[in-house]
């Protein structure tokens, strides 16, 4: 990615889109590591400590239930604190429950970690668009593409983690887990500096204010349902796809290659999709980032041959993050600036519902059949979250 990619040389330096990429690095954390990571360790997990299905998903369960409360509180905390102020604090909270995660094997202590993780991702993934609607606001050109970097930041961390995770699981064997999070949590400091710079740069400006009154949800209530669908299905994918190249035989190495091109196309997803988010009604955008993600789990059902499952993680990454991307678009476009970092968290509740619901789900019905069941699972809710925006889709937001 270059420095001409970032900074279009026909517009301004204040319109560089290198501030986007730098808020995206919080995603990198909250997300790619605080989250999606857990897919490379888990199978070590449950190898040393003997986890059924049901136990592995719980454990995203809890960072998905710390992300519903994360998003409660911050609906409720951003009455008296400003979108900047909570989005510190929940990079610290983020990187501090990954340091901590690895410190003690019981099911109590990873659980409370997880769910600090995922507190803290929650706040950095609400507000983080209100400083992006700030910085962005006298560049609205640049707005759909800046929105969509900052959350492929996620692919940042998810490479990171496939780069560091599954080669010291390779090296240290199942046991070697604890010593996993602590290279994550460490990551998680690095990624976290100028997230935190760019957070202190974007105080002052109207779309980071406080917001005291509640929100006008008039017409977004197909937005909101497939939101929530969209949560507990891709979470599913996310969770085991792992797992499932594991019991299908795959090499680490393998797997590492089909984590790494789902993590290159989360990156480049918002320049893929930059005319979509720079021209399309927002609710079409996130009909067809749902549509991708379908494709994506449903590759695997068909097809299990490698070059089928870099096809899945392709699509599958290209879709991910352009979906609360298009979100992000309908809260901007419906709601005033003051309002934008209430709005979006509002929309993050109920994700974090859909994610909490999805993994524990999704074991279950592995437990009870296997790892195709609970991708069928997860692509007809997929299906479903595709479906619904496009009632909406030719009203503004």
């Amino acid at each position: 990615m270059t420095a001409r990619t970032l900074s279009p040389p026909l517009l301004p330096h204040a319109a560089s889109l290198w501030p986007a990429f730098g808020l995206g690095l919080a995603v990198a954390v909250g997300n790619g590591l605080a989250r999606f990571a857990y897919a490379l360790i888990l199978p070590a997990m449950q190898e040393d400590l003997g986890w059924t299905y049901t136990q592995a998903g719980w454990l995203n369960t809890a960072n998905a239930l710390g992300y519903v409360a994360g998003a409660v509180t911050g609906y409720l905390l951003l009455r008296r604190l400003r979108p900047a102020r909570l989005f510190a604090a929940g990079l610290w909270l983020g990187f501090a429950g990954l340091l901590a995660t690895g410190l003690h094997e019981s099911q109590a202590w990873l659980t409370a970690m997880r769910i600090t993780a995922g507190i803290g991702a929650a706040w950095t993934f609400s507000c983080g668009g209100a400083l992006i609607a700030a910085r962005y606001r006298e560049s609205p050109q640049l707005m759909g593409t800046a929105t969509g970097l900052f959350f492929a930041g996620a692919g940042i961390g998810i490479a990171a983690a496939g780069l560091a995770v599954n080669p010291l699981l390779a090296a240290t064997g199942p046991g070697g887990w604890p010593q996993a999070w602590l290279a994550l949590g460490v990551l998680a400091v690095a990624f976290s500096i100028w997230p935190l710079l760019e957070a202190r740069r974007g105080r002052g400006d109207a779309t980071d204010a406080a917001a005291p009154e509640g929100l006008a949800l008039a017409g977004l209530g197909a937005p909101l349902a497939s939101y929530t669908l969209f949560a507990a299905g891709y979470i599913v994918y996310m969770t085991f796809i792992l797992a499932w190249l594991r019991e299908a035989g795959f090499s680490w190495v393998a797997a590492t290659g089909v984590w790494l091109a789902l993590a290159v196309a989360v990156g480049v997803s918002p320049f893929v999709w930059r005319r979509a988010l720079e021209g399309w009604a927002p609710r079409l955008t996130l009909a067809a980032a749902c549509a991708a993600c379908l494709v994506g789990t449903a590759i695997p059902l068909v097809d299990t041959g490698t070059p089928a499952l870099l096809v899945s993680a392709v699509v599958f990454g290209l879709g991910v993050f352009i979906a609360p991307s298009a979100v992000a678009l309908i809260v901007r476009r419906s709601m005033p600036p003051a309002q934008i970092a209430k709005g979006m968290t509002f929309f993050t509740v109920l994700f974090a519902v859909g994610q909490a619901i999805g993994p524990v789900a999704a074991g279950l019905i592995g437990d009870r059949g296997d790892l195709d069941d609970a991708l069928v699972f997860g692509a007809v809710l997929l299906a479903l979250a595709t479906a619904l925006p496009l009632a909406g889709a030719r009203r503004p937001g």
